[in-house]
């Protein structure tokens, strides 16, 4: 079982605390505020109240030991490029710290950040893409020229099979799930015709993306 540490638990800091919980893995969280702390008790294996700031609270962890650690302060720049320093210089696996401005980015890159995420500016991005792409249901980047959609399976497509369409032939793109009535479809899917409220997960290059959405919505 994998073991994270995740240095705040404002919103940032509960979204992710949760959704490790669901996917069973063992979350040591750490806020300054007991309030908050008591708000997500329940989806951590252990809480400490404290100041990462101070060494006297990081010694009471052994931070090589986690899998990742998650540096999820909100505003407070200084305080994340401290705890960046101080817990690269513990020697952590993998540190994923959040950043508001690309030259706190920077810096916590600079310090030993393995990866920098700017979430306030990814949920505004990924909102208007949702909007510019009628159908869309959800947009991951992958790469700057790939990425992954899910949308609703055009009219047109409907009682048809991957296979009969020649899907990734036809449209050079790839399909990685359909969903039917919220759950995916397990076993040959590709020879499954389509119904009305089925929903597939594309991959591909962005222009191929662009280009079936504007053939089919």
């Amino acid at each position: 079982m994998k073991q994270f540490l995740v240095i705040g638990a404002g919103r940032f800091g509960t979204g992710i605390i949760k959704e490790l919980y669901t996917k069973k893995a063992d979350v040591v969280v750490c806020d300054q505020d007991e309030k908050s702390l008591d708000e997500i008790d329940q989806y951590a294996t252990h809480c400490v109240i404290g100041d990462f700031r101070d060494n006297d609270v990081l010694d009471q962890l052994d931070i090589d030991e986690f899998d990742g650690v998650f540096i999820a302060i909100g505003t407070d720049a200084y305080s994340a490029i401290l705890i960046t320093k101080k817990i690269k210089e513990r020697n952590a696996k993998k540190i994923i710290a959040k950043a508001i401005t690309k030259e706190v980015g920077e810096i916590l890159i600079n310090l030993g950040a393995d990866r920098v995420v700017y979430p306030e500016e990814e949920a505004g991005m990924k909102i208007a893409r949702q909007e510019l792409m009628t159908g869309v249901v959800e947009y991951f980047v992958i790469t700057q020229n790939v990425s992954a959609v899910e949308m609703e399976v055009p009219e047109q497509l409907w009682g048809r099979t991957l296979g009969e369409l020649g899907f990734s032939k036809r449209y050079n793109l790839n399909v990685a799930l359909i969903l039917r009535n919220e759950e995916p479809l397990t076993a040959h899917f590709a020879e499954t015709p389509f119904e009305r409220g089925d929903y597939i997960l594309i991959v591909g290059e962005n222009t191929k993306i662009e280009k079936f959405k504007k053939k089919f919505y």
